[in-house]
């Protein structure tokens, strides 16, 4: 079987962190929580440094291919709005099958959970700048897979949808 990654993909505050860990409870695929990877490289750096940008992929990109070397399949988040982004995932690509998958919130909603989450496990980002990415993050075309709508959906909902978008299309060799 080919080694399988799986990048949710949307605005921030729309329950990426939720849904990859719902997937590493329930479906047993590890999730690898990007903040954490972040909070470590970030020391006294603004969060929209272009070198801390591309350290946190570099090291999002390693946390991978370490992860993958004892499993088959991992998950992790992104926004997915930034050029180191776009390298880590060319380069991916290159030796993984990489599933794009989009979270859908309303923005209204993404921007009210980042004011209520515990910011001491977070990049802290002003609400000016939460709705600026979060423009950009929904309106993002990447070739995904498949969606996840995360407006008051049921865990069940979410993991039957991610199953769906899990499973390798089957194609006949004529």
């Amino acid at each position: 079987m080919e080694k399988s990654i799986y990048i949710l993909i949307g605005p921030k505050g729309s329950g990426k962190t939720f849904i990859g860990t719902l997937v590493d409870r329930r479906l047993q695929i590890p999730f690898l929580r990007v903040e954490d990877i972040a909070l470590q490289v970030k020391k006294e750096r603004q969060y929209h440094d272009v070198d801390y940008i591309q350290e946190v992929f570099q090291s999002i990109e390693q946390a991978v291919r370490e992860k993958l070397k004892t499993v088959e399949e991992v998950i992790f988040e992104s926004t997915g709005l930034t050029d180191a982004f776009d390298q880590m995932l060319l380069r991916l690509q290159g030796d993984y099958r990489v599933v794009l998958i989009q979270v859908k919130t309303e923005l209204e909603e993404c921007l009210r959970r980042v004011k209520t989450r515990d910011q001491s496990i977070h990049v802290n980002v002003s609400d000016e700048h939460v709705r600026a990415i979060n423009l950009q993050a929904a309106s993002k075309n990447l070739n995904f897979a498949g969606v996840l709508d995360n407006n008051q959906t049921s865990e069940e909902t979410l993991i039957a949808t991610f199953q769906l978008i899990r499973k390798p299309v089957k194609r006949d060799h004529l």
